[in-house]
C-alpha cells in the first residue's frame, strides 16, 4: 500500500506541474530557506564499546564474512583492520526499522553480492525490504516486498536462519521467506536477481500459515501466520538452503512436518524425511563441501532449554544421520539432546565440524576462581568433530574434562574489552568457520560475537571479538568540562569514554535489584563541580552518586525509577540532587537520606528534563509536556488544553518551580524536551513539529525560532571561540525544504549549517539526544536505536557550500528500484499532449570541484560534468545534488508563491534561463524528468 501511495504522489505532482498551477512568474529577489552544508568537513563514527547487543547471524562466502544484528544493522568483517564495519549507517530515522536484519545471504558465486532481508513491526510503518549490494555493502539498492511478506527482525526466533538464499547454479534465482504474509505465500521467489518477486504457491498449499493475526498488534492490518499469537512470537520461515537444483525450507511450527523440499522453480513441496522431528523446529541448514545438509533443531524460539537435535542429510542417497553431539560420563558417551543453533563445516574438509547449542544454561568461566567469586557465566556449549560428526569433543570455556582435571578449553578472554568479563556467550544461534582460516570459528551471542583461532588445538581459547560492532542503546550522556564523557545505556550500565579511545564500564552495577538487567536511564553532573555525578536505574528505584568522579555510592533511597536528574551546588557548598519521573520533581540535599517534593503549579505527564544555569545556579529550568490521553471522549482531536509543552523555572535552586508557561502544543514527538543551555538566563528548547524556541531572561521570554521548522531534539556544546554562547546542535530541519539531519548553530539558532545527512544510523532512537562536547568545538554525540553512540568530529575546513550529494565521495547510498508509469500530460507549451513514461529513479548527480562555472543538466544517467560550489545545476531546486521529482514538487510550490527559495536554489530553478522563476520553469523541469527534453536549461530555438 505504501508503495502505491508513492506512485500516486509522483503522478499527482506531475499532473499539477503540467496543468500550470500557479502561473504567475516570480521576478522579485528570493529569500534563503535552505541551510548550507559542511558535511564534508565532518567525520562520523561510533564510540568504541564493542558489542552490547545481539548479533543474530553470520554468513560467509569464499573470502568475505558478514554479520547481522536484531536492532543494529549489518556488518562486513575487515580483515586488514581486524574489525567489523557497519553497512547500514546511511539509514535515516524514517527507515530505522531496517536496522533489524532478519536474514541475509551471499551469492555463492560472488562474495560481493549481498542480500539483507530487513524489517521491524513497530518502526518504519512495518515495512519489509530487501537490500541488495553488488559491492560488498558499499552501496545498496532497496526492493520493497511489504505487499508480499512481513518480517520482524527483533522478534523471537531471530537467531534462526537464514531465510533468504541464492541458487548457486543460477544466481538470478533467489528464495526468501517471511515471518508472516499479507499476500499469497510467505515464501517468495525472484528469477531476475531480486528486481521482482512473486509468491511460491506450492509452499502455501502446505497450509502452515493457517492463522490470521494483526501485524502489528495495534493496527487492523491482517496477515497470515504460523501461530495464533502477536507479531513478536511468530517466526514463520526460519531457514532456506538451495543446492543441486533443490530448495529446502524450514518453518517454525510444531506438530507437523516442518522441513520441506522441492525442485527449484517447482510448486511441488514435500516433507524432506519422515524421520525428522516434528515436535522441535528447524533452526539452521548449512552445507558441507560434500554437499550434505547439516540441519539443527531447537525446542522453542527463545530461551527454551528443551530437546533438540543435529542431523546430516545426504541429498544424493536420501540418507539421514543423527550427528547430535555427545557428552561423556564415566567413560560412556550419550547424546546431548538439547537445542542446537548450528553445525558448520570446514569449507574444504567435510570431516571437520563445529557446533553450538542455543539457549542453554551451562557454566562458562573467565578465571580459575570464578566459582569462588560466584562469577560463573551461564550460557551455551560448543563442540568440534574431526570425523564428520561421528564423535565430538566439547570446548566450552573454563570447563574441565573431569573433576579437577585439565581444561577442555581455556578461560574466556576479553579481547581488550574489560566490560565483557564474567558475561556469557549465550543465545548462540549461529557458528561459522572463517572463510580465510579454517582453524578459526566465530559464534554469535546476545552481547556481541566471539571467536576462536585455534579450534583444533587440544585446549582452544575463545575470546570476545566484537570490535567495530556497536549495538548498545544509550539512554543518556554527559560531556563534562575538562573531563571524559560518560554514557548510560540499556542492559549494561554505562561507560566512561576514555581519551585513549577505550571504554570503562561504570560500577557498581544497576542489577542489584533487577538481576537480569543493568539498564540505566539518566545521568547528570554538577556544573560547579563536574566530578559530582548521579546515575539512575531505568527499571528500579536505585541510584548511585559520586563526589570524586570515580567512586560511586548508593543513594539510600530514591522516590522513582526511570528518572532524569540534575545536580546543583547550594550557597553553603553542599549539593542538591533533583530527579524527575512521571511528571514530578523530587530533591535531596543529603545524598538520598531524605527527599522532598519540589513545588510545581503544573501537572505534567512526562519525565521532566532539568537544567541548572551554569552562571547563576539558583535558577533551574524544567521542561516537559502535559498530555490528556482521554481527550477523544469529548472531542475529535486534541488541542492545546489537552497536549502542550510546558516550561517551568525555579529561582531557589530547584525547591519550587513557578513562572510556568505553555510553550506550544505537544505533537507527540519522541521526547523532544531536552534543554540546550546557551548562556546565563538563555537556552533553547525543542518542540518537534512545532519547531524550536529561544528562551531568554531566565524563562520570562519565549520566542519561536523562525529558522527551525522541525526539531526532534536539541543539544549544546563548546563555543566556537571563547566568550561566545555555547554551540547548538539540532536533529531536524531548519526549513521544510531542507533535508532531515543534524545541524549546528553558533549564533543561538539564528542560522544553521548541515553537518550530517548521510550517516544518521537510523536517527536519535530511545535516548533522543545530541550532546555537544564541552571541551572540543564541533564534536557532538548522538544516541541511536541500536547502533551505539555516534560521534561527529570536525576534520578540517568548514567553508559552507550548498547542500549536495556527491556520488564520488558517498560510500553508501540507497537506490529505490525503478518503477515506471505511463501518464498523459497536457502542457501549456508548444508541445502537444503526449503520452510519456515517468521513471521515478531518473536523477542527475554531479560532484563538486573548485571551478566556478555553471553546467547544463543532462538526463543521460552518466554525467561526467562537475558542479562547483555556488555553480548552477539546473533543476536541482532542493540543493541535494540530484535532479528528480522532489525538485519538481518544490519548484511548483515556489512558482505558486507557497515557499521561498535560497539564492542558489532560485538559480537552479530557472530551468528556461530567463532570469525568473515561474510555472514555465516547472513545465521545463517536468519535460526533462519525463525525457521529452534531454537538457536543462530549456532554451527557445
Amino acid at each position: 500500500m505504501t508503495k502505491q501511495k508513492k506512485i500516486i504522489s509522483v503522478l499527482t505532482a506531475a499532473a499539477l506541474l503540467c496543468t500550470g498551477i500557479g502561473t504567475a512568474g516570480i521576478s522579485q529577489p528570493l529569500t534563503a530557506s535552505a541551510a548550507d552544508s559542511i558535511e564534508s568537513s565532518m567525520d562520523w563514527d561510533t564510540l568504541n564499546i564493542a558489542g552490547g547487543g545481539f548479533v543474530s547471524g553470520i554468513v560467509t562466502g569464499d573470502d568475505q564474512m558478514y554479520a547481522r544484528t536484531d536492532v543494529g544493522g549489518a556488518y562486513r568483517y575487515d580483515y586488514e583492520q581486524k574489525k567489523w564495519v557497519q553497512l547500514l549507517d546511511f539509514l535515516n530515522e524514517a527507515d530505522r526499522g531496517f536496522l533489524s536484519v532478519d536474514a541475509m545471504c551471499v551469492d555463492p558465486n560472488d562474495d560481493d553480492t549481498l542480500y539483507l532481508l530487513c524489517g521491524c513491526a513497530y518502526f518504519s510503518d512495518a515495512r519489509t525490504v530487501i537490500f541488495r549490494s553488488r559491492d560488498a555493502g558499499e552501496t545498496f539498492e532497496e526492493i520493497d516486498v511489504t505487499d508480499l511478506i512481513q518480517v520482524h527482525g527483533n522478534g523471537y526466533g531471530r537467531q534462526t536462519g537464514e531465510a533468504i538464499a541464492v541458487d548457486p547454479d543460477n544466481p538470478n534465482i533467489i528464495y526468501c521467506g517471511g515471518d508472516a504474509t499479507a499476500g499469497d505465500s510467505a515464501l517468495i521467489m525472484s528469477e531476475d536477481g531480486g528486481d521482482t518477486w512473486s509468491p511460491v504457491m506450492g509452499y502455501d498449499k502446505l497450509g502452515l500459515f493457517e492463522y490470521s493475526i494483526k501485524w502489528p498488534t495495534w493496527t487492523e492490518h491482517m496477515v497470515r501466520s504460523v501461530a495464533d499469537d502477536e507479531y513478536l512470537n511468530v517466526n514463520g520461515i526460519a531457514t532456506i538452503k538451495i543446492t543441486d537444483g533443490k530448495v529446502y525450507v524450514g518453518t517454525s511450527v510444531k506438530g507437523k512436518a516442518n522441513l520441506h523440499v522441492a525442485e527449484v522453480g517447482s510448486d511441488d513441496f514435500k516433507p524432506l524425511s519422515e524421520d525428522l522431528p516434528t515436535e522441535q523446529m528447524p533452526s539452521r541448514i548449512n552445507l558441507d563441501p560434500d554437499g550434505n545438509l547439516l540441519i539443527t533443531y531447537i525446542n522453542g524460539l527463545m530461551f527454551d532449554s528443551g530437546t533438540g537435535y543435529a542431523y546430516k542429510y545426504n541429498p544424493k542417497t536420501d540418507e539421514l544421520k543423527d550427528i547430535t553431539p555427545t557428552t561423556t560420563s564415566n567413560g560412556t558417551a550419550t547424546k546431548l539432546n538439547v537445542g542446537y543453533g548450528a553445525v558448520a563445516s570446514d569449507p574444504k574438509d567435510a570431516n571437520k565440524l563445529v557446533a553450538t547449542t542455543c539457549a542453554q544454561w551451562y557454566s562458562q568461566s573467565w578465571t580459575a576462581d570464578a566459582w569462588d567469586r560466584d562469577a560463573i557465566a551461564w550460557g551455551d556449549r560448543f563442540f568440534k568433530s574431526e570425523d564428520g560428526g561421528e564423535t565430538w569433543t566439547e570446548m566450552t570455556p573454563g570447563n574441565t574434562a573431569y573433576w579437577n582435571g585439565p581444561l577442555i578449553a581455556n578461560y574466556l578472554q576479553d579481547g581488550g574489552h574489560s566490560w565483557i568479563r564474567d558475561k556469557a556467550i549465550h543465545w548462540s544461534g549461529c557458528i561459522a568457520l572463517d572463510p580465510r582460516n579454517s582453524d578459526q570459528f566465530w559464534v554469535v551471542s546476545g552481547n556481541g560475537v566471539f571467536t576462536c583461532e585455534d579450534t583444533w588445538a587440544e585446549c582452544p581459547t575463545i575470546r570476545f571479538a566484537a570490535d567495530g560492532i556497536e549495538e548498545v542503546v544509550s539512554l543518556d550522556f554527559i560531556s563534562r568540562p575538562g573531563k571524559d564523557p560518560v554514557s548510560v545505556i540499556g542492559d549494561y550500565d554505562g561507560f566512561y569514554h576514555n581519551a585513549d579511545g577505550t571504554a570503562t564500564q561504570l560500577t557498581p552495577s544497576m542489577n542489584k535489584l533487577t538481576s537480569t538487567t543493568a539498564s540505566t536511564a539518566g545521568i547528570a553532573y554538577c556544573p560547579a563541580n563536574p566530578d559530582v555525578m548521579v546515575r539512575l536505574s531505568e527499571g528500579s528505584a536505585l541510584g548511585y552518586y559520586t563526589t570524586d568522579g570515580t567512586t560511586w555510592q548508593e543513594l539510600p533511597n530514591i522516590p522513582c525509577s526511570g528518572a532524569k536528574a540534575a545536580i546543583n551546588q547550594l550557597e553553603d557548598g553542599t549539593y542538591r540532587i533533583l530527579v524527575s519521573s512521571s511528571g514530578k520533581i523530587a530533591y535531596t540535599d543529603d545524598f538520598g537520606k531524605t527527599w522532598n517534593t519540589a513545588s510545581t503549579s503544573d501537572s505534567l505527564s512526562s519525565t521532566i528534563w532539568m537544567c541548572v544555569d551554569e552562571k547563576n545556579p539558583q535558577y533551574v529550568y524544567a521542561y516537559g509536556y502535559y498530555y490528556n490521553s482521554s481527550y477523544f471522549y469529548s472531542k475529535p482531536k486534541a488541542d492545546i488544553t489537552d497536549a502542550r509543552y510546558i516550561l517551568m523555572v525555579s529561582d531557589d535552586y530547584g525547591k519550587t518551580f513557578k513562572n510556568n508557561q505553555t510553550v506550544c502544543q505537544y505533537d507527540q514527538c519522541d521526547g523532544a524536551y531536552r534543554i540546550a543551555y546557551l548562556d546565563e538566563g538563555t537556552f533553547a528548547i525543542a518542540a518537534g513539529y512545532y519547531g524550536a524556541y529561544l528562551v531568554t531572561d531566565y524563562g520570562k521570554t519565549i520566542t519561536k525560532m523562525d529558522s527551525v521548522s522541525y526539531c526532534k531534539t536539541m543539544g549544546y556544546g563548546a563555543a566556537a571561540k571563547d566568550g561566545d554562547p555555547y554551540t547548538l546542535y539540532m536533529y531536524g530541519k531548519p526549513a521544510d525544504s531542507d533535508p532531515e539531519g543534524i545541524y549546528r548553530s553558533t549564533d543561538c539558532g539564528k542560522s544553521w549549517v548541515l553537518i550530517n545527512q548521510n550517516h544518521l544510523y537510523g536517527g536519535t532512537g530511545n535516548g533522543n539526544y545530541l550532546v555537544g562536547d564541552m571541551n572540543t568545538f564541533g564534536t557532538v554525540y548522538m544516541s541511536t536505536v541500536g547502533c551505539g553512540i555516534v560521534v561527529g568530529k570536525v576534520n578540517g575546513s568548514e567553508d559552507p557550500k550548498p547542500v549536495t550529494t556527491d556520488t564520488t565521495q558517498t560510500t553508501k547510498a540507497t537506490t529505490t528500484t525503478t518503477s515506471t508509469t505511463t501518464v498523459s500530460t497536457a502542457a501549456s507549451t508548444k508541445d502537444s499532449a503526449a503520452s510519456t513514461t515517468i521513471a521515478t529513479t531518473i536523477v542527475t548527480t554531479l560532484p563538486q570541484t573548485t571551478d566556478s562555472t555553471g553546467v547544463s543538466t543532462t538526463a543521460s544517467g552518466k554525467n561526467t560534468a562537475t558542479v562547483p560550489a555556488g555553480a548552477t545545476l539546473y533543476g536541482d531546486t532542493n540543493l541535494d545534488g540530484r535532479v528528480d521529482i522532489t525538485d519538481a514538487v518544490l519548484l511548483n510550490k515556489a512558482a505558486a508563491g507557497a515557499v521561498s527559495l535560497a539564492a542558489q536554489a532560485a538559480k537552479n530553478a530557472d530551468c528556461n534561463a530567463n532570469g525568473e522563476v515561474g510555472s514555465d520553469d516547472a513545465v521545463s523541469l517536468l519535460k526533462f524528468l519525463v525525457q521529452i527534453i534531454k537538457n536543462l536549461p530549456e532554451v527557445a530555438e
